[in-house]
């Protein structure tokens, strides 16, 4: 046996040795070595006779030689032939081991790494370094460096339990085992539990990332409707959350008692929506949002809930010195009215005062802006379409896809009549540049090749990360002013000598309302965060590798919405040296470009008829407009902060209160829950005779066939659920699912 055997085998002591034997033998082998002190490979190797010391006369070695020998007549002791057989089987293995067999796994993975040129720096050369290492421990000592043991985390969230075990049971020592993933989790970030504002870790994120502004916003989304129990917090998850001034109650549901249990699966409404909350720092590199909070709900809020809930999240954080710089959400009407409310944008509250407050948000908006710019300066936070004398259809699309070649256009049927109404892939193929293209080329299609241009800037002002700051204010108010010249003309064109067109007549040629405030809101609240210039600078893992210079940093999947041209760095003007003048600039040029793109569609003629082709006069007439068509006066009020805390204490003591049984006697109906079975056992269901003490908040107590038992409260829930609900992968299915759960 040569050096480099040595060197090898001399590697493996004291518990990696005896787990070596042990996988080998048995137990009372390794107990016969550790009795004489062999607590390495070299050890073993240079004993001659393992069986002499049952030879000596010692107290010691009773307890060993009872089960390890036998005892002849004579009072001597043999070691067991079996014993010695393994010991021996041991010794020869290890003499006979050559160095290519030894170091073959080492080899294989050497040879494999320098075949796939992986640099000593990557990753995939420490994963690789560290399976490598587990292959010589036994199973029950693997090692998991931090790297791997991050990146086992991230594996464990995107692909979920099922794939996790399955990579896990394929490749032994790549992946720790699952209860021990949750304790390295712990390390990372802290349990989300529902309702609840976690503001401590947004400063932690905010710290980290040393950024102290952000954006807030907020969505639901559809989910399963379904109760589970949550041990963490010995509640009930799954029911509708009671809102108190717009905020969640947390560990609302929460029991020990199986009939009150009961009686919420009777009376209480299943959440069909999570809503969510979020937090986009505001930096000069993109980051990950940040998961404020989240809770089940049956859309049944009001628009003051969601304005009290956006107050909530704005004075936590400035009490964190985190300023909130605006709220966003989506057109949905309760989202969509709350941010109009918000802003001052054709709204008010007259029995509310926003503003009221000495760490108001203020800019000094110029004067010259007054015409076009709708917003304060103060802020907390199917048709038949007509544009001018084209029309706007899908057949121009359709006549495309058939009369032209695919190579060109790249287009399918199913990207015009798609039964995803959102569908992001899709808006960026019919609104791309060759598409455009080959549509300006027929003038009759022209009227869909100007509505598409508008998708078309709608990608490049909000979604599209190579346009800097100026370009994307360009784009988002050539949208607005030529959906402004657009409105005007349609007005216009469909007003008789005695009346002018209701709302309603003119959105049947028009764009949706929903889609118009968002035009109109997107772009002010944008120019208002940019004209501001000093404040325009799965989870933390996925923020700390995405952005980390660490050699061995993970590297994340992109969501399939996102375009391909996203994974590029946000393009950013040095935002310093941004002027007002460079934004009005901008602005203005957006403007011309709105009236050359309108002149082309044959409508110049009658915008000058009626004084409306210029920026004041158009502006003027639709800031009259819309204050007559959509402004929106809200007399809510909002408690005073002494009645809020007292009120939310009070309701939330109150239905703690009311949760529980206060009589003796429905204690006692309570504990003695009776049902009925045939069944003598229950395997595979979580009910048992007896439970021990320190896990009897997780059951509850109840009364089978006269017999007392106790019930998991997660199978009680499952007891209790009359069906299971399942969402279409078809997303406008799947909206029209969530009131029918």
């Amino acid at each position: 046996m040569n050096n480099n055997d040595f060197c090898e085998i001399s590697n493996i002591k004291f518990n990696d040795f005896y787990d070596l034997i042990q996988e080998m033998t048995s137990d009372i082998e390794v107990e016969i070595l550790k009795a004489q002190g062999i607590n390495n490979v070299l050890a073993l190797l240079r004993a001659k006779d393992l069986d002499s010391i049952f030879q000596i006369d010692c107290e010691e070695l009773d307890d060993l030689k009872k089960r390890a020998c036998l005892k002849l007549k004579s009072g001597k002791y043999i070691i067991r032939p079996a014993i010695k057989e393994n010991l021996d089987y041991c010794v020869n293995v290890l003499k006979n081991k050559s160095p290519e067999q030894q170091l073959q796994p080492q080899s294989r993975l050497e040879q494999n790494k320098q075949n796939l040129d992986i640099k000593q720096d990557s990753f995939m050369d420490t994963f690789i370094n560290n399976l490598n290492e587990n292959m010589h421990r036994s199973k029950h000592r693997y090692i998991y460096n931090t790297h791997v043991r991050r990146f086992a985390s991230s594996v464990y969230g995107l692909g979920g339990r099922d794939l996790y075990e399955f990579l896990r049971l394929n490749l032994p020592g790549a992946f720790p085992s699952i209860p021990t993933l949750e304790s390295y989790s712990n390390e990372y970030c802290t349990r989300i539990e529902e309702g609840e504002f976690r503001f401590k870790e947004l400063v932690n994120y905010s710290n980290k990332i040393n950024c102290s502004f952000v954006y807030s916003s907020e969505d639901s989304t559809s989910v399963i409707s379904k109760v589970q129990y949550d041990i963490e917090s010995n509640s009930f998850i799954g029911f509708c959350v009671k809102l108190v001034n717009g905020l969640p109650l947390t560990r609302q549901y929460q029991t020990d008692n199986f009939t009150e249990l009961e009686n919420w699966f009777e009376t209480a409404n299943q959440a069909t929506l999570v809503n969510i909350n979020t937090v986009q720092l505001i930096t000069n590199v993109t980051s990950p949002s940040f998961l404020l909070s989240g809770f089940g709900t049956d859309n049944s809020y009001d628009t003051i809930s969601i304005i009290c809930r956006w107050l909530y999240v704005y004075e936590q954080c400035q009490t964190h010195n985190i300023r909130v710089v605006g709220f966003a959400s989506d057109a949905d009407s309760k989202y969509l009215r709350a941010m109009r409310l918000a802003t001052g944008y054709f709204a008010q509250l007259p029995n509310i005062n926003l503003l009221n407050r000495d760490d108001i948000f203020n800019i000094q908006i110029p004067k010259s802006w007054s015409s076009w710019f709708f917003l304060r300066s103060k802020q907390l936070f199917s048709a038949s379409l007509f544009i001018g004398s084209y029309r706007i259809a899908a057949k121009d699309l359709q006549d495309l896809i058939q009369g032209e070649s695919k190579l060109d256009h790249g287009l399918v049927l199913s990207d015009l009549y798609v039964k995803d109404k959102q569908n992001y892939s899709s808006c960026v193929k019919i609104s791309s540049l060759n598409v455009l293209n080959m549509l300006e080329k027929n003038k009759k299609t022209l009227g869909t090749q100007c509505y598409l241009t508008i998708l078309h800037f709608v990608t490049l002002a909000y979604i599209d990360k190579s346009k800097n700051v100026l370009e994307r204010l360009f784009y988002s108010w050539s949208i607005v002013f030529i959906s402004r010249f657009w409105w005007i003309w349609l007005k216009y064109k469909l007003s008789t000598q005695t009346q002018q067109p209701s709302s309603r007549k003119i959105e049947q040629h028009f764009m949706t309302y929903s889609s118009f405030y968002s035009i109109e809101l997107n772009p002010h609240v944008f120019t208002y965060i940019f004209s501001t210039i000093k404040i325009s600078i799965l989870n933390e893992i996925k923020s700390t590798e995405e952005f980390s210079n660490d050699s061995n940093k993970i590297k994340f999947p992109k969501h399939h919405k996102q375009n391909k041209n996203n994974s590029l760095p946000l393009t950013l003007k040095n935002l310093d040296n941004i002027t007002l003048n460079e934004i009005e600039k901008s602005i203005k040029d957006a403007f011309e470009y709105a009236k050359c793109f309108i002149e082309k569609l044959d409508m110049l003629s009658l915008l000058k008829k009626n004084n409306v082709f210029e920026l004041n006069t158009l502006c003027a007439r639709i800031k009259d407009d819309l204050n007559n068509m959509i402004f929106v006066t809200d007399d809510s009020e909002l408690n005073s902060d002494d009645d809020d805390n007292d009120d939310l204490n009070v309701e939330q003591t109150s239905d703690l209160v009311d949760n529980h049984v206060d009589s003796e006697e429905e204690c006692i109906d309570a504990e003695n829950a009776c049902t009925t079975s045939k069944k003598d056992n229950y395997n595979g269901i979580r009910i048992y005779s007896a439970v021990s003490d320190q896990d009897k908040n997780k059951f509850f107590k109840i009364n089978i066939n006269g017999i007392d038992k106790f019930i998991h409260k997660q199978t009680a829930a499952w007891y209790l659920t009359k069906k299971d609900n399942h969402l279409s992968s078809d997303r406008r299915v799947r909206v029209q699912q969530t009131n029918k759960q």
